[in-house]
């Protein structure tokens, strides 16, 4: 990379709090005033709500980047990212055009789901605020999992109005870099790439060093995915678990399927693109990327994560099962937990086929221990988390008191569960919360690191 990294990264300001939908909104439109001949902004869509979404258009290279942010509305991460890099493109001229490209970005491709999220977004950062503020919708209404695909027994043509967004501007620009900023919650630094060139794997990974954010190198999000280096996995791809179920399990229900494909999978159909998807942690441990060998076997941990899951499912499902049918159509709370307590046992039964593979009879890892045993648990507390807010939703309307006095006493075991297994994970595991400019550079230097390997990959002819 010929530009001077450290001094760029040097420049992002020290984030101590996450902006909201409104202040985001505000700064774009501040930044197009202030810049009338370096910026275009464009309102590209809007959400099912009725919320602009916004685009910021830089630069005149010949190639284009679209990038965009809060795919799941629990990510912000990437709105710093964006907005920052935005900033700094403005403030150096000679940077946007040493990048080649026409950049796009879109700040907040999700500004209804955003907004749920806003009551952890100003701190404090630990691991029950964000639990108790936590807010993301169920597959068929998230904007990365709601592309259209026609594969083998499943077809889904429903986007919603922010995914057709994305859709549009896919085709209307034909990106040679498209950036899905996304962010998990707990854990290390990985990426999803549709790249597996050497060289540039190990950029990505060196971004997260240089920011001291230890990588993910404990069980894979994606069981049907390929490792392209230790931080980096082959691009999330609805195809690829299709093929993956059916090889495992003999067929593959569709009817149990009720989303779409991600946006890798639909470039695919439009342009040829470098499409990479960033996961960064709010909160880390150093045992996420150590790989030093535990007395206990890979398949003996992957068996105690799938017993403990299944606890945290059977305890997600009765509960939904008791306010279901107090819940109104506009709660936007229960979804996910619904969808979890409706699919978890065949999820399950998936991994205790993969539990059988030869490679799970070697011992485990430090990094494979930690997921299993306590990291995999936290995800699935958050959909508890949700069931405890549907509930607070509905008390709010004033129902009567059959309603109120089942709502309120799931609303108080959801509580009391989830603050037990929280206190629990912060007993067993050490953390640290993640400097949002840590992870904001992160972001930036992949991006860059993307867009070099593309120009050097022209110049080299291929």
């Amino acid at each position: 990379m010929t530009m001077n990294i450290e001094a760029i990264l040097d420049r992002i300001p020290d984030y101590q709090v996450f902006l909201t939908v409104a202040e985001m909104d505000a700064l774009v439109r501040e930044r197009a005033r202030r810049y009338p001949s370096d910026v275009t902004l464009m309102e590209v869509g809007t959400s099912r709500k009725g919320h602009p979404i916004l685009c910021t258009k830089l630069g005149n290279g010949e190639k284009n980047a679209l990038c965009f942010a809060c795919p799941h509305p629990n990510e912000p991460i990437g709105a710093m990212t964006l907005l920052t890099l935005a900033d700094l493109f403005c403030g150096d001229p000679a940077l946007l055009e040493e990048t080649g490209f026409t950049w796009y970005l879109i700040h907040c491709i999700d500004p209804d789901g955003t907004k749920l999220n806003e009551g952890w977004f100003k701190g404090p950062f630990d691991l029950w605020h964000y639990a108790e503020h936590f807010y993301r919708p169920p597959g068929r209404q998230q904007v990365e999992w709601t592309f259209p695909i026609d594969y083998k027994s499943l077809h889904f043509n429903d986007p919603i109005p922010e995914t057709q967004t994305l859709m549009r501007l896919i085709q209307e620009t034909k990106p040679s870099f498209v950036f899905s900023l996304h962010n998990a919650s707990f854990g290390g630094a990985y990426w999803y790439s549709t790249e597996r060139d050497a060289e540039f794997c190990l950029a990505l990974e060196r971004a997260a060093a240089r920011q001291a954010i230890p990588l993910q190198l404990g069980e894979p999000e994606s069981i049907y995915g390929e490792k392209y280096s230790p931080g980096v996995h082959s691009m999330m791809s609805t195809r690829a678990l299709v093929d993956y179920i059916e090889d495992n399990m003999g067929a593959f229900d569709a009817s149990t399927f009720d989303c779409g494909s991600c946006s890798a999978d639909y470039i695919k159909t439009v342009c040829d693109s470098l499409v990479l998807m960033a996961e960064l942690p709010y909160f880390c441990n150093r045992k996420s990327e150590d790989t030093s060998p535990v007395s206990r076997t890979r398949r003996e941990l992957l068996l105690e994560n799938i017993r403990r899951s299944e606890q945290i499912g059977r305890f997600i499902k009765t509960q939904y099962g008791k306010i279901k049918s107090f819940l109104s159509a506009d709660n936007p709370f229960p979804g996910l937990a619904a969808e979890h307590a409706a699919g978890f046992e065949a999820d399950l039964a998936l991994r205790k086929i993969r539990a059988q593979n030869p490679e799970f009879d070697a011992n485990g890892t430090v990094s494979e221990e930690l997921d299993n045993l306590w990291l995999s648990g936290y995800y699935l507390c958050l959909f508890i988390g949700l069931l405890r807010r549907a509930c607070i939703y509905e008390l709010e309307k004033a129902p009567g008191e059959t309603a109120r006095n089942i709502l309120s006493e799931v609303r108080q075991s959801s509580e009391e569960e989830l603050r037990s297994r929280v206190q629990a994970l912060e007993d067993a595991v050490d953390y640290r919360v993640i400097p949002i400019r840590n992870l904001v550079a992160v972001q930036i230097e992949s991006a860059f690191a993307a867009t070099h390997f593309l120009s050097q990959k022209k110049g080299a002819g291929a």
